[in-house]
């Protein structure tokens, strides 16, 4: 212990974790330690002052002042433990810089164990609680193609780099980024609560935004027409392998129609989906729905998928390095985004009919999401209907 007979008392300013200002008072008297905080610097300079004036005057001292920050008895005595622990092997040491030296080498697993079986049990979690068949399938899909993207085995390969590279990828759109950072913070959450991760480390991360700014992205017809071209003579897969021209069902049905991207990769080659007498795509889960629903599609269509049939190609057949090349060969890279070919169709389809009911029922929207994010309402009726007289002949064509 100090000098018993020596005062030394101090003001400190520090913010407090709702970020105001405070006051503490803190130093020996007498041996004693006082520490306690105050919202005003008049308070504390009071406090202090009346502890000194008792202190000349040979009176009591007043009973010692702690504070403390922990809500529970159970969580300060944890706190007190570790101080012990800590003095019994490092009489100076600061519990303080114990635990920063922890933060910055133990890791973020605690219990390693397969990623895959994590993702389950997560799934059976999720049930438990309520959760519809539906809402916990959308999140072990994302999950698992996580796993595959970043190959994550162990929870031990579960990083904050790997886990930012795939929230961040650039070749999907900012909504698609966002339901990714939202499923791989709901996984962490479960992760650290059975023990396996020290933190949620996806939550120190920033959440991405999805504004609305009027604008809607559309390709013109000729990029269309461009990106079919491509489609149809680029090579899909390995060398020894690949396929030239598989990925034309998926840029026709995504294009050509109201499926969304990812429906439109569901879509596979048993072609249960599609039905040429009834001028249906169908069978597939819309995006948030228990049930399947049906688009309907147009004769240049019908006419490009018989094709993609004949040839053993579906939608599935796809490859993202086809993807990303056959959008950069048909220069229709720049600003592209998840949904600009729905954005297409939509806003054609709308220029040439005028029919908001066909459009909410094979876009899956209602009238006001479609206006206010998918319609660009400036395209001619002449300029939509192009869209819809592409033929196989314009695309295969030399």
């Amino acid at each position: 212990m100090g000098n018993s007979t020596k005062i030394t008392l101090k003001i400190i300013p520090f913010k407090n974790p709702s970020g105001q200002v405070a006051y503490r008072v803190t130093g020996m008297i007498y041996g004693e330690r006082i520490q306690k905080n105050f919202p005003t610097h008049a308070e504390a300079r009071t406090f202090m002052d009346g502890l000194v004036k008792a202190a000349g005057q040979g009176e009591s001292l007043p009973t010692r002042v702690t504070t403390t920050i922990f809500p529970r008895d159970e969580d300060l005595h944890d706190a007190q433990l570790a101080w012990q622990r800590l003095r019994a092997q490092v009489p100076t040491g600061s519990l303080t810089t114990a635990v920063d030296y922890y933060l910055a080498h133990a890791g973020d697993v605690i219990k390693d164990c397969a990623a895959l079986e994590a993702i389950d049990n997560f799934a059976e979690h999720r049930r438990s609680r309520g959760n519809r068949d539906n809402t916990v399938d959308n999140a072990t899909t994302i999950l698992k193609k996580f796993l595959r993207v970043a190959k994550v085995v162990k929870i031990s390969d579960f990083t904050r780099e790997v886990a930012q590279k795939f929230i961040s990828d650039s070749t999907v759109e900012m909504r698609t980024r966002r339901d990714r950072y939202d499923h791989l913070y709901n996984w962490s959450e479960y992760l650290k609560g059975e023990k396996h991760l020290v933190r949620n480390f996806i939550g120190e991360m920033d959440r991405p935004q999805v504004t609305y700014d009027g604008k809607v992205s559309t390709l013109t017809v000729a990029q269309i027409l461009a990106l079919l071209r491509r489609a149809a003579r680029a090579p899909v897969g390995r060398k020894k392998g690949e396929k030239i021209g598989a990925m034309l069902a998926y840029f026709s049905v995504c294009s050509l129609s109201g499926l969304r991207p990812d429906e439109a990769k569901r879509l596979g080659p048993d072609w249960r989906w599609y039905s040429r007498e009834h001028r249906l795509i169908t069978g597939f889960r819309a995006k948030g729905k228990a049930t399947p629903r049906t688009v309907a599609i147009d004769d240049n269509l019908i006419e490009i998928l018989e094709h993609c049939k004949r040839l053993g190609f579906s939608p599935s057949s796809y490859s993202t390095k086809a993807f990303v090349n056959i959008r950069i060969e048909a220069e229709a890279y720049d600003g592209w985004d998840n949904d600009i070919l729905r954005h297409t169709y939509a806003s054609h389809h709308y220029a040439w009919k005028k029919d908001m009911g066909y459009l909410e029922k094979n876009m899956g929207n209602t009238e006001d999401v479609l206006k206010r994010s998918y319609l660009d309402q400036t395209i001619p009726e002449k300029v939509g209907a192009a869209l819809f007289v592409i033929t196989l002949a314009d695309i295969l064509a030399p």
